[in-house]
């Protein structure tokens, strides 16, 4: 008969790639954890894993079996924090994502804050600007600034979040600043570049109507950041989050211009998903993030 602790230890033998950190984890000898895996192979009647001196891979039959207890595990490890979600001492993991800019500018640190608060909740914090899915890796929480159309996710909006079109003194004085949309053709762009898609056409308000300007630049990046250092370099004119560039506006290093015909605003969100009743210490991570980002909200808006 298979037992299901064996498939929970399946799967983080699996997530860790090796034996020897799932035991020392779980404070088991290497021997038990081969054992317990070759008892559930015996029960399931299939070799589930090959294992080398240097590493470990999955069969067909591993590769099935692991895409399904996954899911239990989550179920498990949800139906432990939402039971000791209940108690007054918080206990518990969670596993969140954050976009970069977000992670840099305050919610590592805000997340920080919250691990002292509560010393009995563990958190495992992946920065990343890809587009995680949240279900299929296990993730308990993502942060996401854009407009969300997956059904499957509940998002709780933290703070709307204003960009700015912006460059140098320097650049403004040699090259001369735009009055209109219109006149950014006649300036170097800076280019955010997401995912292999330039964002070469800028959102922007003419006469109350949302207009898309194609805008065009030899700078491109995938990171807000390497945008906003080119900018400050003179190369050019951006279109940045306002909370990237507060602190720079503020010193003139920095200006923002073009600010009649901007109105772009994208929601930060806290994303869940569906399938998952937020225990109490994701909901009160999510109040604290919130709380965090609104101390700093002329940053934002």
């Amino acid at each position: 008969m298979v037992k299901a602790d064996d498939m929970v230890l399946f799967v983080q033998v699996v997530e860790e790639g090796s034996f020897s950190k799932v035991a020392e984890k779980l404070s088991l000898t290497n021997s038990v954890v081969s054992k317990r895996i070759a008892r559930l192979e015996e029960n399931l009647n299939t070799q589930l894993i090959y294992r080398t001196t240097r590493k470990l891979s999955l069969t067909d039959a591993g590769r099935t079996l692991y895409d399904k207890a996954k899911i239990a595990k989550h179920a498990f490890q949800e139906a432990e924090d939402a039971v000791t979600g209940y108690g007054e001492d918080m206990k518990g993991h969670i596993r969140i994502t954050l976009p970069v800019v977000s992670a840099n500018f305050i919610l590592s640190e805000s997340i920080a804050e919250f691990c002292k608060q509560h010393p009995e909740v563990s958190v495992e914090l992946q920065i990343t600007n890809r587009l995680v899915d949240l279900i299929e890796e296990g993730f308990d929480l993502a942060i996401r600034t854009a407009e969300l159309e997956d059904s499957s996710l509940i998002a709780r909006r933290l703070i709307d979040s204003r960009w700015v079109i912006c460059a140098t003194p320097d650049y403004l004085k040699r090259y001369g600043t735009p009055q209109t949309p219109e006149e950014l053709d006649n300036h170097e762009c800076i280019i955010y570049k997401l995912d292999n898609t330039s964002n070469n056409i800028w959102p922007v308000c003419i006469d109350g109507t949302e207009q898309l300007m194609p805008v065009h630049g030899r700078f491109h990046s995938n990171h807000l950041s390497a945008i906003k250092q080119a900018t400050l370099s003179d190369l050019g004119i951006a279109f940045l989050p306002q909370a990237l560039v507060h602190e720079e506006i503020q010193q003139h290093t920095l200006t923002q211009i073009l600010q009649r015909f901007t109105r772009k605003e994208l929601g930060m969100y806290a994303v869940y998903p569906k399938a998952r009743q937020p225990d109490q210490k994701l909901k009160l991570l999510v109040a604290h993030l919130r709380d965090s980002l609104h101390r700093k909200q002329a940053y934002y808006c």
